[in-house]
């Protein structure tokens, strides 16, 4: 399918995945444009970088003659949207964004797929960057825009090709097929597995079993210290997987974490050899052990310890995974990704591990009615961690009905029940709240998957 496309139009080009397929696929010699909301999103400036050009609105006269191959994802009704519905009126090939991405894995020698419910883009962004820094020219897709002045998405060669596995819908409620066994790769990095996307699985038993399909004969490397990976790894081939993690019987064990405002230390142990003291900028327990799997599998690869030493010491930056935005005056304004209780758990468990004897400010906006729902007692849990928890109302999922759930950011409040957990109908009152709130040395942090961040310059004059 991609060798004989020559012109491939996008729809939703605008999505993190999306801009970043585009960017590989001009880097391939391809001519790439694609369709949008008008809303600004902070991939426009890749789309302008690359000078990619895109449509405002789903007009099927976008397609040109010339189009040969149209991508969809779930976003903007998927295969329903009217584009992909002309698309198919005119013989012209129509594909989503899973299946592609499957085919486009079988372009090169090696392909490390990051799995995990948490953690895959620091992990697959770190594994990236590292093979960057060794001289072995990958290509790679990572579900962010930018990471450490990377882009997200890029060819270049047919060597290695690093890409995040995502064990979501291809395009729930129509098409609940987890996209990450459209993927076939030589290698894989599982992290953790955990219950998140209610609307995609019932329970954890079926996210396991997933997970165990994806796995297959592929080469592993998993981290031991997670309990459901734990649960599940009798039932693979020894010689399959390798492990990494703080347990002792880790093939390869992480010592002696020391965690400062500027970096993260830590020692290895590769199968009873010791390999020495580590350095990186991220920060926190889970991102130490994200480093660790990604030097597991480097070495696993073939590459020499030293150079790896070096290749991960400088890798701080993936745009809204534990982001630095703002500081004046020792208060700091951070920006995280986090949406699932265990990662708004490690978000915050890093924040008091980097900053000492500092309040911890959150300010959280869920995401989906569906993950409030199942999730709001751990949610509560993990909230509570901060020394101080505001909470925006619910962003939506475009494929939800709000009608169907009775669920409120003050049900987390309710659970909670601590006085630390406070919960807002308009973001306008939780900014009174928050001017009358903050202090001076306070670590704040926006947190959730949807548009969270654009609250920054309102909280910058707060600060």
């Amino acid at each position: 399918m991609l060798d004989k496309a020559k012109n491939i139009f996008i729809v939703g080009i605008k999505g993190a995945a999306m801009s970043n397929l585009a960017v590989i696929f001009k880097e391939m010699g391809k001519q790439v444009s694609g369709c949008d909301v008008a809303e600004e999103f902070i991939t426009d400036v890749i789309l302008e970088k690359y000078h990619i050009p895109y449509n405002v609105g789903f007009d099927p006269a976008f397609l040109s003659k010339e189009t040969d191959l149209v991508v969809y994802s779930a976003a903007h009704t998927g295969q329903e949207n009217q584009i992909v519905i002309e698309a198919k009126k005119r013989g012209i090939v129509t594909v989503s964004q899973a299946k592609l991405l499957g085919e486009l894995l079988t372009h090169f020698k090696t392909s490390i797929a990051v799995s995990g419910c948490h953690g895959k883009t620091t992990t697959s962004s770190l594994l990236a960057y590292a093979l960057i820094k060794l001289g072995a020219k990958p290509s790679y897709m990572i579900g962010v825009p930018t990471f450490n002045n990377q882009p997200g998405g890029m060819y270049d060669g047919q060597d290695y090709f690093v890409i995040e596995a995502d064990e979501y819908g291809v395009n729930p409620p129509q098409d609940k097929t987890p996209k990450l066994l459209h993927l076939h790769p030589t290698h894989i990095i599982c992290t953790n597995i955990d219950f998140d996307h209610p609307d995609v699985y019932h329970d954890i038993e079926e996210i396991k079993k997933t997970f165990l399909q994806f796995f297959g004969n592929k080469k592993l490397f998993l981290c031991i210290d997670d309990f459901h990976i734990k649960s599940i790894i009798s039932k693979l081939d020894r010689t399959q997987y390798q492990t990494f993690g703080f347990s002792s019987g880790a093939d390869l064990q992480i010592q002696n974490p020391v965690i400062s405002e500027t970096q993260s230390s830590f020692s290895l142990v590769y199968k009873g050899k010791k390999l020495g003291m580590f350095t990186t900028s991220l920060f926190g327990e889970k991102n130490i052990s994200n480093a660790a799997g990604v030097v597991l599998t480097l070495l696993d690869l073939g590459f020499d310890v030293k150079k790896i030493k070096n290749a991960i010491k400088d890798f701080a930056s993936v745009k809204r995974r534990f982001e630095f935005v703002y500081k004046k005056n020792e208060t700091y304004l951070f920006d995280d990704y986090a949406h699932h209780p265990a990662e708004i758990a490690a978000t915050i468990a890093a924040a008091k591990a980097r900053f000492k004897d500092r309040r911890i400010v959150t300010i959280f906006q869920p995401h989906t009615y569906s993950r409030t729902l199942s999730l709001k007692k751990e949610f509560a849990t993990s909230l509570s961690k901060s020394d101080l928890c505001l909470i925006t109302p619910i962003f939506p999922s475009a494929r939800e009905n709000a009608k169907e759930f009775h669920i409120s950011s003050f049900d987390i409040e309710k659970e909670a029940a601590n006085g630390q957990v406070k919960a807002f109908s308009s973001t306008k009152e939780l900014l009174v709240q928050l001017k009358e709130a903050v202090k001076p040395r306070d670590i704040i942090f926006t947190i959730g998957a949807g548009d969270i961040y654009k609250l920054k310059d309102e909280i910058i004059k707060i600060i």
